[in-house]
């Protein structure tokens, strides 16, 4: 059971679990050591240890994004990835390649009632419960993302950021501007929305401006070695560079900070 928080701030980290359940593992056409080298590749890796802040209510999965992925949209029709087989269910590979058979509109509800809908859930449920406490939470989408795009993915030849920070309509402008220059102040290059944008905020909550929101992501590069090396037959898991504690303390100094400031600007 998670621990009471005791900060207005809610975490929620999507895509740093890496199992299949084995009742989906049976989708997919790959072989297993394919699916792993999938799982190397998409996941983001210690994600849930970078941004679990002690008091910081956070919501988390194991269950890995390749089985389905709670941060697209369930309607295939609006989510721009599905075009590339990278929608809520992951039907192709990031280089294009056929991963899972085709799935009836029963079983993909499955996926959506036991996968999609608790998570979405457990965290509308969870900023309710410290609105209720706090009058207020900061919400934080907590990703991190390779270094060098995807096979679908173009970035017009732009060198990816250390950091980045998504923004969207419940990010007020001194959240994304304190982010900025916190990170900056580090030496980190920093980009707004590149090379990806937004941030993840349940229907209920969106435009309320009890919860300021806002996405940061990590350049992997910054704290894990190269996954080229890995062997996916091994299931080996990525290495995390020498100064990943020194990284894990400075987000985690961020997060301190931004929910001192909201507090500051709460009390005038």
């Amino acid at each position: 059971m998670q621990p009471k928080p005791t900060l207005p701030l809610t975490a929620h980290i999507p895509h740093a679990g890496t199992l299949v359940p084995a009742g989906v593992k049976t989708q997919f056409l790959c072989s297993e050591e394919e699916l792993w080298r999938q799982i190397l590749t998409l996941t983001d890796w210690y994600a849930d240890d970078l941004f679990a802040l002690p008091g910081a209510a956070l919501t988390q999965t194991p269950i890995s994004r390749i089985a389905l992925d709670v941060e697209r949209y369930a309607d295939d029709a609006v989510e721009e990835k599905a075009a590339v087989g990278q929608g809520v269910v992951y039907t192709h590979s990031t280089e294009g390649a056929r991963l899972r058979k085709p799935l009836s509109d029963a079983e993909r509800d499955r996926l959506l009632e036991s996968f999609y809908r608790p998570w979405h859930l457990q965290l509308e449920a969870l900023l309710g419960q410290q609105i209720a406490l706090w009058g207020h939470s900061l919400l934080i989408d907590c990703h991190s993302f390779p270094d060098q795009p995807f096979g679908f993915e173009d970035d017009g030849e732009r060198p990816r950021p250390d950091i980045c920070i998504g923004t969207c309509d419940n990010t007020p402008d001194w959240l994304a501007e304190y982010c900025q220059r916190y990170f900056e102040g580090l030496g980190y290059s920093v980009a707004l929305n590149f090379p990806y944008a937004g941030c993840l905020v349940p229907e209920r909550f969106a435009g309320d401006a009890r919860v300021p929101a806002i996405m940061l992501e990590i350049n992997r590069k910054l704290y894990i070695e190269d996954i080229a090396g890995l062997d996916p037959g091994q299931q080996a898991l990525p290495v995390r560079k020498a100064g990943y504690g020194n990284l894990k303390q400075r987000i985690q100094t961020l997060m301190l900070e931004l929910v001192r400031e909201l507090e500051r600007r709460e009390a005038h």
